[in-house]
This record gives structure tokens, C-alpha cells and sequence, in this order.
């Protein structure tokens, strides 16, 4: 309640110091109503966000369907079949069993095009060692904020040891429109 008095109030305050002269601290109480307002819009953000969340894991997030490459690809070999993928938005770049890195959007599209057949996957890649591994059964709420501190394309997601997918930025994207546009069809017809 106070957060909604407050704002409008600092902003009828900064107005009037203006008109009275007062410039200097009008102006400043017009930039903390701005801020007031910014923080509480951030904040439904984030709680829209939270329900948005509330309830999945991240097995239910990861993909699951490896697009694997090996380190010595250039992307040109591989970039469009990587766009054409249906169950993946990532490159896992491996050698053998081991993941080496990811290349997604963001780290294809700081090459350009014509330098594709000259750029290997391990040359684009983001490197996996010391990105932290994420379990399928965690909620995906705090796995959704390590991903967002880390500037990789997605985090690996093992199980007993073993690869069991990746979680991504895209999917986590898609996850949560999909979950926004049921929720407003569930609203409209209510």
C-alpha cells in the first residue's frame, strides 16, 4: 500500500518544488518517483516470472536431443543444420564421451557468415569446464538464475554422472512464454 501512495506523492512533491522554484530538489524527487516506479515494476516482473517457474524442474526445461559435433567442425558445416534441429538450439562440441563446449545463437552470430568455413567449433565455443552441472530433479527457479550468471548458451545437466541434456537459455524461454500465453488463455475464457 505505501508503495502505491508513495510514488504518486513524490512525484506531485517534485512538481510543485519545481514550479516554486525549487529545480534542484524537484528534479530529485521526480528521479526517485522514476526509481520508485521502476523497482515495483521490476518486481511484478519478477514475481510473474516466480509463478511462471513455480512447479518445474529442470528435466522438464533441458533438451534432451543432442546435436553433437566434434572440436575441428567449422561451422559452416554445421550451423544450418543446427537451425533446421527440431529438438535442439545448442551444439554439444565432444570428443568421445567428454563435453568439451556449447556454441548457440549468441556465439555463432559473433562470426560473420563468411568466416564460418574458417572457424572451428572449439574456437566458437563456450568452454564447459567450470560451468556449473545442474541436476534434472532441481527446480528450475534457482538453475534459471545460475544460467542467467553465466555468459554460456546453457548449462550441462547430469544425472548419476552421466550427460542427461542441456539446460538452455532459448528453451527456458520458450517454457516460460508457453506457460505465460496458457495462463492468459485460461484467463480469457474465465
Amino acid at each position: 500500500m505505501l508503495r502505491t501512495i508513495a510514488t504518486p506523492a513524490l512525484l506531485v512533491g517534485g512538481l510543485i518544488l519545481v514550479v516554486l522554484g525549487n529545480a534542484m530538489d524537484g528534479l530529485a524527487l521526480l528521479m526517485a518517483a522514476w526509481f520508485a516506479r521502476t523497482a515495483a515494476k521490476a518486481r511484478q516482473r519478477q514475481d510473474v516470472l516466480a509463478r511462471l517457474i513455480h512447479g518445474l524442474t529442470v528435466g522438464e526445461v533441458m533438451e534432451t536431443d543432442p546435436f553433437v559435433v566434434v572440436p575441428q567442425a567449422t561451422l559452416d558445416t554445421f550451423v544450418r543444420a543446427l537451425d533446421a534441429a527440431e529438438g535442439a538450439t545448442v551444439a554439444r562440441v565432444m570428443r568421445g564421451d567428454e563435453l568439451l563446449g556449447l556454441v548457440g545463437p549468441r556465439e555463432i552470430d559473433r562470426v560473420p557468415s563468411g568466416r564460418w568455413p574458417a572457424i572451428h567449433a572449439d574456437e566458437a565455443m563456450v568452454a564447459t569446464d567450470g560451468l556449473p552441472v545442474r541436476d534434472p530433479g532441481e527446480p528450475l527457479g534457482p538453475a534459471a538464475d545460475r544460467l542467467g550468471a553465466w555468459a554460456a548458451p546453457g548449462l550441462p545437466v547430469a544425472s548419476d554422472g552421466r550427460q542427461a541434456g542441456i539446460l538452455t537459455r532459448l528453451e527456458v524461454g520458450r517454457t516460460l512464454h508457453e506457460r505465460a500465453e496458457a495462463g492468459a488463455g485460461r484467463r480469457g475464457r474465465g
